[in-house]
C-alpha cells in the first residue's frame, strides 16, 4: 500500500478565492461526544430547556411597556433553532417553534419586532441591537427549517430599521454615552445577511452608505472610559462584518481592523492565557486576571471570528486559538451542571455567576455552544479538515461518495485520536490533521502502518492523500506533557501550567489548608509536579495535577516544603482562584513562552 503524504501550504495572500472558503458540516450531520458533547447536552437540557422563556423573554414583547433594557431574544432564537436541528428532539423543536411563532405573531404591521413602547423605539439604547439579532435568529430558523414566515418577518424587520434609521445619519442611540458602534451593534450583520439571502441591494447599500462600514477603521482603544470605544465584542463583530462585506465586494482595506486586532492580541499582550481578552468588556494589555476579565460575549466572538478566519485562510493556528478558548474561557463561563452562566471569567480571584437567564452574555454563550459541533470538521476542495479533536461522528457528501468519519478519543485527557474513515465507495481525497503548536512530536498511522511524521511548518496541516476505502483507520498520537508557561506584564516572574490546550488553576476549596496565607503568596517547585491524574469532579475523565510548595513570605532556598500535596484543577473548575504561580527561578529552563506570544499569524 502506498501512502502519499504532503503538507498543505499556508495561503499568504489576503485575496482568497471564493471556492477556497472551507465549508462547515451541516449541524444535523454531526454528533459530538466528550466534553463538547456534554456541554451541548447540559446547555440544551439543563439550561435552555428549563429557563422560563415566557417570564424572562416573551412577556416583555407581549406587553411592550418598556423604554429601555435588553432581552437577547434574537440570540435565543438562533440557539434554539440550532439545538432543535442538532437534536431532532420533539420537545426541543416544540419549544423552538413556540418561541418563533410567538415572536412572529407579535410583529407589528409596520415591521417592528421589539418590546419597547412606541415613543421609545429605535433610538433608545439596545432596541436596534435587539431587532438586529432577531433578524439574524429568524434567518437561522429560515435556513435550517425552510420557514418562510421567519424569512418574511426578518425582511420586514430589516425594512423597518432602514425606514426609521435612514433619516438620521450618524445618530447615536440615546442617551449617547456609548459610541456609535456599540449602540448599533448587529445591524450590519443583519443587513448583510438579508442581502445574502435576498440579493436586494437596499440592504447592502444601507450598510455601505448609511452605516458607512467600509470607512470604519477604529484604533485599539484600551480601558473603559469616554464613550467606551474600546469595547472588545463590538470591535470583533465589526471586523467580522467588514470581512463579510469583503467577500461580497473585495477591498483589502476592509481587512485592516482585523489585522490590527490580531496583532494586538498576539504581539501586544491583548490575549490572556485562557484564550480571551478584555477587562470590563474593553481592550487591555496588562495581563491582569482579576474581576471583570473576559466578557463571555467577547469570548464567544473571538471563537466565532477565528473559525471564520480558519475557513478563509486555511491556517490551522486559528483552530489552536479556538481550542484553547473553548476549553478554558468558554467552558469556565458555565457551571459544570450547565445551569448557570457567567458574565465575566477572571483567572485570579473569586468568580461569580450572572444572576439572569437573559441579556447578552447568557444568550451569546448558548449560541456559541450551539456552533461548536460545526467547528470539528470542514470540507474543502481537496478533502476533509479535522480541526478539533473530540468524540464525534459526521456524515458528508464528497464529489463521488458519501463519507462517514468518526473520532474515538479521550482528548484532551490524552493525545491519542482514532479516526474511522468510511466512504460509500472508494475515492481519492485528502484528510488534513491539525498538529497543535504545543505538540513537539507526533505519530500518524494508517491501517496500522506508520507514515512519515516530520514536523510541519506552523499553521499548516498534516495531509494524508490516498484512495480511501471502507473501514480505513487513521491513528494520531500527539505528544502531551505538562508545560510551564512564562507570565508576562504583571504576571512576570510567575508561570502557568498547561497540558495540551488545558490551563490549570488552584483553589482553597480543593486545598483548604492554603487559606492560612494569601493564595497568591505561594511558591511552587516545578520539579515536583506530578500527573496529570484523573479527576471527575468537573468533567468526566477530567484532569488534575499535584505539586509541592512553600509560603512565598517565609521560604528560603533550603527550607522544607510547607505544602507537599497542592492540587491543581482544570480552569473550568468553578472554584478556581489563581492561575499564575510564583516560582523560585523565573528563568528556569523548564519554563517556555506561550506559543501564541508574538505569533505572526496574519500573512
Amino acid at each position: 500500500m502506498i501512502i502519499s503524504v504532503s503538507v498543505f501550504c499556508i495561503i499568504s495572500s489576503l485575496c482568497v478565492a471564493e471556492d477556497a472558503f472551507l465549508s462547515q458540516i451541516p449541524i444535523d450531520s454531526i454528533k459530538v461526544g466528550g466534553e463538547f458533547g456534554r456541554r451541548m447536552q447540559t446547555t440544551i437540557y439543563n439550561n435552555s430547556m428549563v429557563i422560563d422563556i415566557d417570564e424572562f423573554f416573551l412577556d416583555d414583547f407581549r406587553k411592550k411597556e418598556d423604554c429601555d433594557g435588553y432581552v437577547g431574544m434574537g440570540k435565543t432564537i438562533d440557539a434554539f433553532a440550532k439545538f432543535a436541528k442538532y437534536t431532532n428532539d420533539p420537545n426541543v423543536i416544540k419549544k423552538k417553534e413556540y418561541i418563533v411563532n410567538t415572536i412572529l405573531g407579535l410583529q407589528e404591521p409596520d415591521g417592528y419586532i421589539g418590546y419597547l413602547k412606541p415613543e421609545c423605539r429605535v433610538w433608545t439604547l439596545w432596541d436596534i441591537a435587539e431587532i438586529s439579532y432577531i433578524i439574524l435568529g429568524l434567518l437561522t430558523e429560515y435556513r435550517l427549517f425552510d420557514n418562510e414566515k421567519a424569512f418574511d418577518g426578518a425582511k420586514r424587520a430589516g425594512d423597518y430599521l432602514i425606514e426609521k434609521m435612514s433619516p438620521y445619519p450618524g445618530r447615536i442611540p440615546a442617551p449617547g454615552d456609548l459610541c456609535w458602534e456599540m449602540g448599533t451593534i448587529g445591524v450590519e450583520d443583519a443587513m448583510l445577511s438579508l442581502y445574502e439571502e435576498t440579493k436586494d441591494t437596499k440592504y447592502l447599500n444601507f450598510v455601505k452608505d448609511y452605516m458607512r462600514l467600509p470607512q470604519w477603521d477604529m484604533p485599539i482603544v484600551k480601558g473603559r472610559w469616554g464613550k467606551v470605544e474600546g469595547h472588545v465584542y463590538t470591535y470583533i463583530k465589526r471586523c467580522m462584518e467588514k470581512q463579510k462585506l469583503y467577500r461580497i465586494e473585495p477591498d483589502e482595506d476592509l481587512l485592516t481592523p482585523s489585522k490590527r486586532v490580531m496583532d494586538f492580541l498576539l504581539k501586544g499582550n491583548g490575549l490572556v492565557i485562557t484564550g480571551t481578552s478584555g477587562q470590563h468588556e474593553c481592550w487591555h494589555d496588562t495581563q491582569e486576571g482579576i474581576a471583570n476579565l473576559g466578557e463571555t460575549c467577547a469570548t464567544a466572538y473571538l471563537i466565532r471570528w477565528w473559525d471564520e478566519l480558519l475557513r478563509w485562510f486555511h491556517d490551522s493556528r486559528y483552530a489552536d486559538l479556538m481550542e484553547r478558548t473553548i476549553y478554558n474561557a468558554l467552558f469556565a463561563a458555565q457551571s459544570p451542571d450547565g445551569r448557570k452562566i457567567r458574565y465575566y471569567t477572571p483567572f485570579e480571584g473569586k468568580r461569580v455567576y450572572f444572576d439572569q437567564d437573559n441579556y447578552c452574555c447568557p444568550c451569546n454563550y448558548r449560541r456559541m455552544i450551539a456552533d461548536i459541533p460545526c467547528m470539528v470538521y470542514y470540507l474543502g476542495e481537496k478533502g476533509i479538515y479535522v480541526s478539533l479533536y473530540t468524540q464525534s461522528k459526521a456524515n458528508m457528501k464528497l464529489k463521488n461518495t458519501n463519507l462517514e468519519i468518526a473520532q474515538d478519543t479521550r482528548y484532551p485527557s490524552d493525545g491519542k485520536v482514532k479516526l474511522s474513515v468510511n466512504p460509500s465507495n472508494p475515492e481519492v481525497f485528502s484528510i488534513f490533521l491539525r498538529i497543535p503548536l504545543w505538540c513537539k512530536t507526533f505519530e500518524v498511522m494508517v491501517n496500522g502502518e506508520k507514515v512519515s511524521t516530520e514536523r510541519i511548518s506552523d499553521g499548516s496541516w498534516y495531509e494524508i492523500r490516498r484512495e480511501w476505502k471502507k473501514d480505513d483507520v487513521i491513528e494520531l498520537s500527539l505528544d502531551m506533557k505538562v508545560r510551564f508557561i512564562k507570565g508576562v506584564q504583571v504576571q512576570a516572574g510567575r508561570c502557568a501550567l498547561m497540558y495540551g490546550p488545558v490551563v490549570f488553576c488552584m483553589s482553597t476549596v480543593k486545598n483548604p489548608y492554603l487559606k492560612e496565607v494569601p493564595i497568591r503568596a505561594i511558591t511552587i517547585d516545578l520539579n515536583t509536579v506530578e500527573g496529570p491524574f484523573r479527576d471527575d469532579s468537573i468533567r468526566e475523565d477530567g484532569l488534575m495535577l499535584k505539586v509541592k510548595g512553600w509560603r512565598t513570605t517565609t521560604w528560603y532556598p533550603h527550607a522544607k516544603y510547607d505544602y507537599d500535596n497542592i492540587v491543581l484543577t482544570e480552569f473550568s473548575d468553578p472554584d478556581g482562584e489563581i492561575t499564575y504561580f510564583h516560582v523560585p527561578n523565573p528563568e528556569d529552563p523548564l519554563i517556555e513562552n506561550d506559543e501564541f506570544l508574538g505569533m505572526n499569524i496574519w500573512k
